[in-house]
């Protein structure tokens, strides 16, 4: 009778009929296979199988030796590591060891660069992976959150760009005030001032001699009505002066307003934009397999801000493994991230140039604003 292929559901089966962890010594690496005794493990290394990876491992290392050594350690590092049981808790190193052997297909500690569980310990503090610390009852470990790491400093770099704009802000408003005075203090200079009249001679009388009154000429009326249309156009001119300097002191109120509105859009983005009864997508297949590509899924509940529970597979799925989903014209959507988080609103129009939506808010102190939202700030929701 034939072998089974490998990854089938036949020969998983096969691999999982021993019960519970065998002696260390029977248990080939290279080939991920246990054999029950030292029979069975000499007949393993005759085996023409068992032959072929060796020939294929050596093909490995006659390239690249350290490849193959280095992978077994990542191998080993992540299913160590990354242990859901337990997440960022401080916890005895021991336990964790004794609950990643219980897989009866992990990777040996034999085989790889470390031969105690203290020296891997200690390379997980070294290298910034884990805290480590060493009491009586041994050695405690507690993973690091990179990604609250890396959230910390983003938080730390969006208040560093909001208060550059806030003094950049107070600089344009301050040379605003400069222009002003001085404006005014050009004014004042050319203004006239009040003397006190003199006169060369205090005896001699001023005297005026007007002519007789002269007749005026016959103007044309027309010629009248030509003058009164300028005169009123050169009217109009100072009234359109006067508009225009309104025009100017609108763009300069419209420019601030329009800081301030970005401004509160910064403070408004996050890093996170799961929320419940939105429709996503599934973007990844090595976590989940080709079968639940491209598939769509209603959030059920989040399980925290980056990672919720869709109907999909029921398991947990991260933020980073998802994406927006948009439908056709006139559906409900969720605005899900940006100044208008949270607010439905139905779609009206979609910019494929710019990449973005055009949304008429259903609810709220905006009802029936035309907003603009980028694909991600935005999903359909589940009816």
């Amino acid at each position: 009778m034939g072998k089974y292929e490998k990854g089938t559901p036949k020969e998983i089966a096969n691999r999982c009929k021993s019960k519970g962890l065998q002696k260390l010594r029977w248990f080939c690496q290279m080939c991920q296979k246990q054999c029950r005794d030292q029979n069975g493990f000499k007949c393993h290394l005759t085996s023409e199988a068992h032959q072929r990876v060796i020939q294929f491992y050596k093909m490995l290392i006659f390239f690249n030796n350290v490849l193959i050594l280095t992978f077994i350690l990542s191998l080993f590092i992540k299913h160590f590591v990354l242990r859901s049981t337990f997440g960022t808790k401080r916890v005895l190193a021991n336990e964790v060891y004794q609950e990643y052997i219980r897989d009866k297909m992990h990777v040996h500690m034999n085989s790889t660069v470390w031969h105690t569980l203290t020296n891997f310990v200690q390379y997980l503090g070294s290298s910034g992976k884990c805290k480590i610390d060493q009491t009586e009852k041994g050695w405690f470990i507690a993973l690091i959150d990179q990604e609250e790491e890396m959230r910390k400093r983003e938080a730390a770099m969006r208040v560093k760009v909001d208060h550059d704009d806030e003094q950049r802000l107070q600089e344009m408003l301050k040379r605003q005030a400069e222009r002003a005075r001085e404006l005014l203090s050009e004014k004042d200079e050319h203004k006239s001032q009040a003397t006190e009249l003199l006169r060369d001679f205090d005896g001699e009388k001023v005297t005026f001699s007007l002519g007789p009154k002269k007749p005026l000429p016959k103007v044309n009326k027309l010629l009248i009505s030509i003058y009164c249309l300028l005169y009123l156009k050169g009217n109009d001119g100072i009234h359109d002066k006067k508009g225009t300097e309104k025009q100017i002191k609108k763009r300069a109120l419209e420019e601030i307003m329009e800081l301030e509105i970005e401004k509160k859009k910064r403070k408004m983005r996050k890093d996170y934009w799961l929320s419940e009864g939105i429709i996503v997508k599934v973007i990844v297949t090595k976590k989940f397999g080709n079968e639940f590509y491209k598939v769509k899924g209603v959030v059920k509940n989040l399980v925290d801000k980056y990672t919720a529970n869709i109907d999909v597979n029921g398991n947990a799925v991260g933020q980073e493994y998802l994406e927006t989903v948009i439908p056709c014209e006139g559906r409900k959507m969720l605005i899900v991230n940006g100044l208008y988080c949270g607010k439905t609103g139905t779609l009206k129009s979609i910019n494929e140039e710019e990449f973005s939506l055009k949304l008429i808010i259903d609810n709220g102190p905006e009802k029936g604003r035309l907003v603009s939202v980028p694909y991600e700030d935005a999903s359909k929701l589940a009816t």
